[in-house]
């Protein structure tokens, strides 16, 4: 039974299922009704029977013309297969054989690369063997083997050659250069031309052995070794300056037998004797600056020569002299100060017979003179010294100045002849390296000697230092001007008084409390109390306040000033400082060392001035000497009228 029918048979069951269904769910239906919906399926059943029965027929003639065609195409489907399989292995055996051609062939293209690369390599190689055999020729071997290096050379870049005949005409270097090593060894002469010192050629016969070669003319006048010469091509003949050697050179030439002469150096010793130049060529060689870095060595070595030879004709006194004088300035004694004084000469005796003729003056007037008379003579001994010193700064700058000129000559022959011929170039680089050369030569003795003498200069200023000091110490310790006080200071400024009134009484100041001088009205001399309390530097807080407790004649301060031992002022410390500070603290520990204070001839408007721009209550008055001679109060004293 085929689908088709079954698919009838199905159908045809639901519809009737689906009907009775239908039948039952709604009740009794219509007879007529019934009656022709059973007549129309009745045909439909028939009709579908009809159909089925055809398409079993259909396809029943449908399988038996499958079966009577199925064998021969069978038949044929198992040939094409046949033929395919045999066509695939054709085809497999074809992309084998071409792969094995395409790798064959890729074999065959890196051989032929590597012996491109070989031959190559092989072609640089020879060129480079035939290049290092020319450098190392002789130079009288050269013209001998010209031919065949200028055709080796060649060989490459003529097209008109094969590859064979390129490597021909190079190979053929080798068999030159194997024979030429085979002759070298056992000695060799061969036929060639050279030029004399005069530049002329000869021609004659050369004797090669190792290194070495010697040369012979044809007429016999010129014998000699054959070197090369600088800028020269042609092999040079260096004379024999022994006759011997000469010749033993001649007879090695003529019978090929003999002695054979040989430098040791191959040449290098005369080339190094062509170097060598005069001390005028060298100096020439540096160009026009030379003349001025000259002109400033001569004047320099002049100038320090003079002053050397004043300075050593300079006289210094001895020890002996000098503690002489001391002496008798000591004794008071007036003949003999006169006579030690011009026992001693030089510039110290001369401003020492200056101090002695003013040894009744003020020491203050005193020191001047001997001070007029150093710098007098400090400007004599160190006149021209800096014209030393000024040379030895330019000669190195002179010399920069060569180096530049030198160097813009080097590019300007760069520019028209290129930079391949280097003795063109040897001009300027010798000017800008000649010129240094010379400056530093110049510079630096200027320099050592400018030291020297302003050394040695220094040296007798000292010298009249020292005397000098010696002689105000022994004038202060026993002075000569004896006046009084009062009629000194009444002629003096403040300044002046202060020094002599000092040295003159001898007396140690009180360190708490110093006595007023005379000073002028409406200064702060005048005006300050000497009534002021000043303690050691080395107090301690604990002893500070002690001294406050027990001095009953402190009123109204509200500072404390420091002093050293020699009664100089150090600063000032607030008392409310002092009470908040550790009992062991040392008052140089706490002093203010930046508080206001005037000098004693410090004017009333001044101290005015400073009071009303500062909530001071009083300030310290010091002298010249920064000692501490009393206070000035913001109370009356400090107040203008």
């Amino acid at each position: 039974m085929s689908m088709k029918t079954v698919f009838i048979f199905i159908l045809f069951f639901f519809v009737s299922t689906a009907l009775n269904a239908q039948d039952d769910a709604n009740g009794l239906t219509d007879l007529s009704v019934n009656r022709k919906v059973q007549s129309d399926f009745e045909q439909a059943s028939v009709s579908v029977q009809q159909k089925l029965e055809e398409s079993i027929a259909e396809l029943n003639n449908l399988r038996q013309q499958i079966a009577e065609e199925k064998v021969p195409l069978s038949r044929k489907l198992s040939e094409l297969e046949g033929e395919l399989s045999r066509t695939r292995l054709e085809y497999q055996k074809t992309i084998r054989l071409l792969d094995s051609r395409t790798l064959d062939l890729s074999n065959l293209r890196s051989e032929i690369k590597s012996r491109q690369e070989e031959a190559t390599y092989i072609s640089n190689l020879l060129g480079e063997y035939i290049r290092n055999f020319e450098s190392r020729l002789h130079i009288s071997e050269v013209q001998r083997y010209r031919a065949q290096i200028e055709s080796a050379k060649l060989a490459p870049e003529n097209s008109n050659l094969t590859e064979l005949e390129i490597y021909k005409a190079q190979t053929d270097i080798l068999s030159v250069s194997l024979k030429r090593l085979n002759d070298t060894l056992g000695g060799t002469r061969f036929d060639g031309t050279a030029s004399d010192s005069s530049g002329s050629i000869h021609h004659g016969t050369f004797v090669l052995l190792g290194p070495a070669a010697i040369f012979q003319s044809d007429d016999g006048r010129n014998v000699g070794v054959a070197e090369q010469r600088l800028g020269s091509l042609e092999p040079s003949i260096i004379p024999f300056r022994n006759e011997s050697d000469a010749e033993a050179a001649e007879r090695i030439i003529v019978e090929s037998r003999g002695f054979f002469p040989i430098d040791p150096t191959l040449g290098n010793a005369h080339k190094i004797e062509a170097t060598k130049e005069t001390i005028l060529q060298h100096i020439q060689k540096g160009g026009p600056v030379m003349y001025p870095i000259f002109v400033l060595a001569g004047a320099s070595l002049l100038v320090a020569f003079f002053k050397w030879v004043s300075l050593v004709f300079i006289r210094k006194p001895s020890q002996k002299q000098t503690k002489a004088l001391i002496r008798a300035v000591a004794e008071h004694d007036e003949q003999a100060v006169a006579k030690k004084v011009k026992a001693i000469k030089g510039p110290v005796g001369e401003m020492l017979t200056c101090a002695v003729e003013h040894i009744k003056e003020p020491r203050e007037l005193i020191e001047e003179v001997m001070y007029e008379k150093v710098l007098a003579t400090r400007l004599k001994l160190e006149r021209f010294l800096p014209f030393i010193a000024i040379s030895a700064a330019a000669a190195p700058l002179l010399g920069l100045l060569g180096t530049v000129t030198g160097i813009i000559n080097t590019f300007k022959l760069i520019t028209v002849f290129g930079s391949g011929d280097v003795k063109t170039l040897s001009g300027g680089i010798s000017e800008a390296l000649i010129t240094t050369e010379f400056g530093l030569i110049v510079a630096i003795p200027s320099l050592l000697l400018h030291a020297f003498l302003s050394r040695k200069a220094k040296g007798v200023i000292n010298e009249m230092e020292k005397a000098a000091v010696a002689f105000i110490n022994q004038i202060s310790k026993t002075p000569y001007y004896k006046k009084e006080e009062t009629d000194l200071l009444g002629k003096m400024v403040v300044g002046q008084a202060r020094g002599i009134v000092n040295k003159i009484t001898h007396e140690e100041q009180p360190s708490d409390v110093i006595s007023v001088r005379k000073f002028s009205e409406d200064t702060a001399g005048a005006l300050m109390s000497s009534g002021v309390l000043s303690m050691q530097k080395n107090y301690t807080v604990a002893e500070a306040i002690d001294k406050l407790r027990k001095d009953e004649t402190v009123k109204d301060i509200d500072s404390i000033f420091i002093v050293d031992e020699k009664g100089k002022y150090l600063g000032q410390i607030p008392i409310h400082k002092l009470l908040t500070r550790p009992e062991n603290a040392l008052l140089e520990s706490l002093a203010e060392t930046h508080a206001h204070f005037v000098r004693i001839d410090t004017s009333r408007d001044e101290i005015h001035s400073i009071f009303s721009k500062n909530s001071l209550n009083n300030m310290p008055v010091l002298d010249y000497e920064d000692r501490l001679v009393g206070t000035v109060s913001r109370n009356g004293q400090g107040r203008g009228k």
